[in-house]
C-alpha cells in the first residue's frame, strides 16, 4: 500500500525529466494552468504532450509507458533532442492535486529515458522503467574484439567510468593513450552534404579518424554533440560521418577531431601499441572449431 495518496477529487498527473547531464530540468502537468507547488517549482501547463497511461502489476513485470509531444522552444528543442541532452534522463511521474500541489506526493512510477522516434515535427519517445535493468546482461563475454572504449573521456568532455575506458587513462591504466594527445583542431575548405566534409590540410593516414568522432566549435553546429567518423580519406581530408550533422556544415568552420579505434587486434597492436590493455580475445576458437567432433 502506498503511505500516501493524492486526492482524488482534484487529482492531476506531473512528470519530471531529469537530464543525465547539466541540462535545465523540464517539468510538465496534464493541468490547463500551470501548477506551483509547495516549494516553488513551477510545472509548465505545455500543450501537445500526450501520455500513453501508465501500468502496474505485483509482478517483476516492466512498466510500459509512452510521451509523445510537438517539438517547440521552451520545453523540448528540436534541437536539444537531436543533440542527445535527454539520453538516458530520468523521468518521474507523480499524481497531486491542483487544488494544494505537492511535488512528488504520489509518486507513479520512475522510468529512462529510451528510443525516440520523430516525424516532422513531432515525437515519440519510449520510457523504460527501472526493472529493465534486470533483464540486462552483465559481466564480461568473450569476444575476438576489444569492449574498451579507446579514451577515458568522450570529445565534449565526459568523463567515462573505469569499467568502459579500461584501454586508457590514468584511473585504469596511465600507460594508455590519452585523448588530449591525439585530439585534433582544423578548419573545414568544402562540403559536400550534412555526412560528406573535407579538410584539405589534414595529412593523416587513411581511416585515421575512423570510428573515432568530431565536433564543431563555430558555425551552426558548434556545440552540439560530437557523431562518429564513418570513414576517413587522406587524399583531399574527407570525413564522411556515421550519422547527418544537424545542421549543414559551411566552408570555414572550426572543428575537433580525436581518432579511433575498430577494436581489431591490428589497431590494438599496430596502431595503438596497446596490447597489454586489450580486452578482446583473439586465440579464442570460433563455435564451428570447437563443435567439430574429433577425426581419426
Amino acid at each position: 500500500m502506498k503511505a500516501h495518496v493524492a486526492d482524488w477529487r482534484t487529482r492531476v498527473y506531473c512528470v519530471r525529466i531529469e537530464p543525465a547531464n547539466d541540462a535545465p530540468i523540464v517539468r510538465l502537468t496534464a493541468y490547463p494552468v500551470d501548477l506551483v507547488m509547495s516549494n516553488g517549482e513551477v510545472y509548465l501547463a505545455e500543450s501537445g504532450y500526450e501520455f500513453s497511461g501508465l501500468g502496474a502489476t505485483s509482478t517483476f513485470a516492466s512498466s510500459s509507458l509512452d510521451l509523445k509531444g510537438i517539438l517547440q522552444q521552451g520545453a523540448i528543442a528540436r534541437d536539444d533532442l537531436m543533440a542527445g541532452i535527454y539520453d538516458n534522463a530520468r523521468v518521474k511521474l507523480f499524481a497531486t492535486s491542483w487544488a494544494a500541489p505537492i511535488e512528488d506526493e504520489e509518486p507513479l512510477g520512475e522510468c529512462f529515458w529510451g528510443k525516440v522516434d520523430t516525424t516532422d515535427e513531432q515525437y515519440s519517445v519510449q520510457l523504460m522503467g527501472k526493472v529493465d535493468v534486470l533483464s540486462q546482461s552483465t559481466g564480461r563475454s568473450y569476444s575476438a574484439t576489444c569492449p574498451w572504449t579507446l579514451f577515458d573521456e568522450t570529445l565534449d568532455g565526459i568523463v567515462l567510468p573505469a569499467h568502459a575506458s579500461r584501454c586508457t587513462g590514468p584511473r585504469a591504466n596511465p600507460d594508455g593513450p590519452l585523448l588530449a594527445d591525439f585530439k585534433v583542431a582544423g578548419t573545414i575548405t568544402s562540403v559536400t552534404d550534412q555526412y560528406y566534409i573535407a579538410d584539405s590540410a589534414r595529412t593523416e593516414a587513411d581511416d585515421y579518424f575512423g570510428a573515432g568522432a568530431i565536433r564543431f566549435i563555430t558555425g551552426p553546429n558548434a556545440g552540439l554533440r560530437p557523431i562518429e567518423v564513418k570513414a576517413y580519406t587522406q587524399a583531399g581530408g574527407i570525413i564522411f560521418t556515421q550519422e547527418a550533422f544537424f545542421y549543414l556544415p559551411q566552408v570555414g568552420d572550426q572543428y575537433e577531431m580525436i581518432p579511433g579505434c575498430r577494436k581489431r587486434k591490428e589497431d590494438c597492436v599496430g596502431k595503438w601499441a596497446n596490447a597489454r590493455n586489450t580486452g578482446a580475445h583473439w586465440d579464442v576458437p570460433a563455435p564451428t572449431q570447437y563443435s567439430q567432433r574429433g577425426r581419426n
